[in-house]
């Protein structure tokens, strides 16, 4: 079972289209949005990570970073971004993403 990487989760080609996604990895998932939310770096540029389960036949296990100028909920910026109301942002400068994501899979 391979780690995976920035790239699984924030393309639709991410784990192979979705073909070698495992269920380690959406519990993996929840972890980082959870730990990248919490960072310095997310917090001071208003960013904020959501899960996102992509229907289709491509990856489903996406995290999603979205502007969130106004503290909405994360309900609320999915139904914004869903509904083009919004768009999806690159990661703040200094966050190590890789090093989150590593943390997170050694603990499985």
């Amino acid at each position: 079972m391979a780690r995976a990487t920035w790239d699984d989760f924030a393309t639709k080609h991410g784990f192979s289209d979705g073909s070698t996604s495992e269920e380690r990895d959406f519990q993996a998932r929840t972890k980082i949005v959870q730990k990248l939310n919490k960072t310095n770096a997310f917090k001071s540029a208003k960013v904020r990570a959501i899960e996102y389960d992509r229907p289709g036949v491509h990856n489903s296990c996406l995290i999603v970073l979205l502007l969130n100028l106004q503290n909405k909920s994360d309900d609320e910026l999915s139904a914004d971004w869903l509904d083009n109301k919004t768009e999806a942002v690159s990661l703040p400068s200094g966050v190590n993403v890789e090093d989150v994501i590593r943390e997170v899979y050694d603990k499985f």
